[in-house]
């Protein structure tokens, strides 16, 4: 079996009963899974097995709000192409795809090639590193529609997947209906803009809103509190998931020496191996090539104070180096010929939405949407908003959607976010109003990490008390 070096496969994972193989065998018996076989790449024409979902319309259902009614019946299926390029489709989304067919449409989500139910050969074997590169994938999506027989589609794509909606619309303009681009990626210079966005909020101090959070968290890095090297991806998490509020108070209770346990708990869920490696859900070794090596993701980590990329150059550590865009999509993006709708949420800090604003403006006749108070994704963080954008956007009427902006962002946040958001709030409260007995679990805690780093760094045990030095040590 081929694997990426540094990279554990499938067959190493430390479930050593599971069988990769046997577990497709059997979630192909879902009714709505179908497969149409690809190369694996235009110079090697071995077959392996790619996977799509469709979910056909089914009565649709009365609309509860002015913003969700459209008398219009939809025009043509949905090609929904969520991010990645490691995030599964068929699993994850499937009572998203549900509600739309509930709504009256025909869905169709395909699973990207290396992840999921895309990820072997036709040998039970894990697709070789050549077999991941955006052309093919872009071939993988023109296949799926053949075999759907889908002369065209109203194209949905959410990062990762907004970018190979451009490619699609690009080059294959007779099978593009229309567009929606959410959250958009449109190059490897976005994580620049996302790196300034994130400092100018909560480090530099630039944005009169979160000033005094930024002279805090600078404080706190000055007296050791903070490592500011390697705080950025937490500052990240808990914007994204609770914004600049959640920031301010886990700033705030790190100022008065509490909030560690949740400072130090967000990190550690960062550094996880199971958030890059969820069977059917998230798998990110196999498509690592795209990501970092075609894509540059984590390719303009700095080192400096607060850099959101310091994970994603960690693990572009394991594949070949970005050595530069095969396509540049800035000067691409004017040969869109697709009505093009561009959504962004006003607090977006993984694509900022200066990225959707210029995006807007190099695609002739897009319309921008931008969602007050909504953060990155709203295919995953506000689904109803995305439903509703589908819809609209297979109608042919998604060029009116700006005009209800203010309508579509009372929508209810999704479940999966509302819970991580609900859950942070419970976190910085529980910090807040702590007895002495939780303060004494999260100094426990805290001990426990920097022994443990300390046994890393140097092999011989350790006894005793800690010393001033690693009393101090940053969070």
């Amino acid at each position: 079996m081929i694997a990426l070096p540094g990279v554990r496969s499938a067959r190493a994972r430390p479930l050593e009963f599971f069988d990769r193989a046997a577990q497709d065998d059997l979630l192909q018996l879902r009714n709505d899974l179908m497969t149409v076989y690809r190369e694996f790449s235009a110079e090697d024409p071995r077959l392996f097995p790619l996977r799509y979902a469709r979910t056909l319309p089914r009565r649709v259902r009365p609309a509860s709000s002015t913003a969700t009614s459209r008398t219009a019946a939809p025009q043509v299926p949905v090609l929904l192409i969520p991010g990645g390029p490691a995030r599964a489709s068929v699993l994850p989304y499937d009572v998203l795809r549900r509600s739309l067919a509930g709504r009256g449409l025909d869905v169709l989500m395909m699973e990207h090639r290396g992840v999921g139910l895309s990820r072997l050969d036709a040998e039970g074997e894990d697709l070789p590193p050549h077999a991941m590169a955006l052309r093919e994938v872009v071939g993988d999506l023109v296949a799926v529609l053949d075999h759907a027989r889908v002369p065209q589609a109203a194209v949905v794509g959410s990062g990762y997947g907004a970018y190979l909606a451009q490619l699609l619309a690009i080059f294959h303009p007779e099978r593009v209906h229309s567009l929606v681009l959410d959250s958009p990626l449109t190059g490897a210079g976005d994580e620049v803009i996302a790196q300034e966005a994130l400092r100018a909020l909560y480090w530099d101090g630039t944005e009169p809103s979160t000033d005094t959070t930024a002279r805090a968290l600078r404080r706190l890095a000055q007296e050791g509190t903070v490592d500011a090297y390697r705080a950025g991806p937490v500052v990240l998490a808990v914007h994204e998931h609770g914004g600049p509020e959640a920031v301010r108070d886990l700033v705030d209770l790190l100022a008065v020496g509490r909030g560690r346990l949740t400072w130090t708990s967000v990190r550690q869920v960062l550094n996880q191996a199971w958030l890059q490696s969820t069977p059917y859900v998230i798998e990110h070794d196999l498509t690592a090539r795209i990501l970092h090596t075609e894509l540059g993701g984590g390719h303009h980590a700095d080192g400096g104070p607060l850099d959101p990329l310091l994970l994603e150059a960690e693990q572009a550590r394991a594949v070949p180096p970005f050595t530069g865009e095969q396509l540049d999509l800035h000067q691409l993006a004017p040969a869109i010929t697709a009505p093009t709708l561009v959504i962004t949420g006003s607090q977006d800090l993984v694509s900022p939405p200066r990225i959707a604003r210029e995006l807007a403006t190099r695609i002739p006749g897009a319309r921008l949407l931008e969602i007050p108070g909504a953060r990155h994704s709203i295919l995953d963080t506000r689904s109803r908003i995305l439903q509703v954008a589908a819809r609209w956007s297979a109608c042919g009427t998604a060029a009116h959607l700006p005009e209800r902006a203010a309508e579509l962002a009372a929508l209810p946040a999704s479940a999966t976010d509302l819970a991580l958001s609900r859950g942070l709030q419970i976190a910085l409260a529980a910090e807040r109003y702590a007895p002495w007995r939780l303060r004494l679990e999260s100094a426990r805690a805290e001990r426990e990490r920097l022994l443990r780093e300390r046994a890393r760094s140097d092999p011989r045990p350790h006894r005793g008390r800690r010393s001033p030095q690693e009393r101090a040590d940053p969070v």
